[in-house]
């Protein structure tokens, strides 16, 4: 079965508008033209308020459903420019025609529960990215020879990750044994002396919008790597801006991802809990967060991605499309790594075996 598409076009020519992210205004690319978020908010309203309801959607039955929602088949749609098939999985929410390169937003990917409360509009271009993964390789010895020619910058993408964001009130409890040590020496004896102390602390603590990337198929690692995001850039969430981007919706439930915001809650409160006890260690740290509020919203957030191929191994690149942080993972020479650890290793023994001869000679000289 084949579902329906919209796309942004320009009121003046009638070509593919897309969110410029220098300009800040959503741009046609072959006139020229700019508008204002609110512009096109009241140019395409019907666009915003699409609701399956509306009879515009082929009504699928529950094993279609399934397939369509929550497995890994493709679907196909029909661009809205060209008509030819555009074909993604279940989890796209935006694409581009592989033919007419037109950006195509898929109606029902984000509406209901998957449509997302809030988004974040990319604030970096993609030759800012390509550029920042240029100076990333910069320096980087132990690349393999050739790597900067095989590696294809321009596949860079812009993706709107699908993000759970919490936020809440809650009690933070920490108990541990604290230490002080003292250490000092008479003679040739050193002495130490211990004392232990019982530490109790409790705060109240607000939290904003922790986040947890709502996709399986990208590492939280990566993601976390390339936090924070500034919250002060977050808007209400509109489909105009997908126009250009791919866009996913989650496959992460919010009480899946619970789990990992709690933990960053809980590892935060009993870092600043921490900080009001000063002593040298702590032995038997226990850290209880009770929450007294929480909310979550459902958020799309921007990100470069750069995935490839090296000798058969995949490796990712990530960059914040809002900040500019980046980090991604490089793949090394062998022979480079062998010869630098020689290198090193050989260095290490010349030193020690001058530091040797100076030691003895030193002794002759002054025996």
């Amino acid at each position: 079965m084949e579902a329906q598409t919209i796309t942004y076009q320009c009121p003046n020519c009638n070509a593919a508008l897309e969110f410029d992210s220098e300009l800040g205004k959503f741009r046609c690319y072959y006139c020229e033209s700019t508008f204002s978020e609110a512009e096109i908010g009241g140019i395409f309203k019907e666009n915003e308020n699409f609701d399956l309801s509306s009879g515009s959607e082929p009504q699928l039955d529950d094993a279609q459903k399934q397939t369509e929602e929550f497995t890994g088949q493709s679907a196909l749609y029909s661009c809205p420019n060209c008509g030819a098939g555009v074909i993604c999985d279940s989890l796209a929410a935006s694409t581009r025609c592989h033919f007419c390169h037109t950006p195509v937003i898929l109606t029902g990917r984000l509406s209901g529960e998957y449509k997302p409360d809030l988004i974040i509009p990319f604030k970096t271009t993609k030759q800012t990215a390509e550029s920042v993964f240029q100076k990333y390789l910069d320096g980087k010895f132990l690349l393999p020879r050739g790597f900067r020619q095989e590696v294809k910058i321009n596949e860079l993408s812009a993706l709107y990750v699908p993000y759970w964001l919490k936020s809440g009130l809650t009690d933070a409890s920490f108990s541990a044994t604290g230490k002080k040590i003292r250490t000092w020496s008479s003679g040739n004896t050193t002495y130490t002396n211990t004392k232990l102390y019982r530490v109790e602390r409790e705060a109240e603590f607000a939290f904003i919008r922790v986040p947890c990337d709502g996709s399986k198929r990208i590492d939280d690692s990566l993601m976390e790597s390339i936090e924070p995001f500034d919250y002060t850039g977050i808007k209400p969430f509109s489909m105009s801006y997908l126009s250009g981007c791919a866009a996913e919706k989650y496959d992460v439930t919010k009480e899946q991802a619970a789990g990992r915001i709690d933990q960053r809650v809980r590892e935060a409160a009993e870092e600043e809990l921490r900080k009001t006890a000063v002593y040298d260690s702590f032995e038997g740290a226990v850290t209880t967060v009770t929450y007294r509020q929480q909310q979550y919203v459902y958020a799309l957030l921007p990100v470069w991605f750069f995935n490839y191929n090296y000798k058969g191994k995949d490796y990712s690149f990530a960059m914040n499309g809002q900040t500019g942080t980046m980090f991604g993972e490089l793949p090394v020479s062998p022979v480079k790594a062998f010869f630098l650890g020689a290198g090193i290793f050989v260095g290490l023994m010349l030193l020690v075996w001058v530091l040797l001869a100076g030691g003895c000679l030193g002794g002759v000289f002054f025996g």
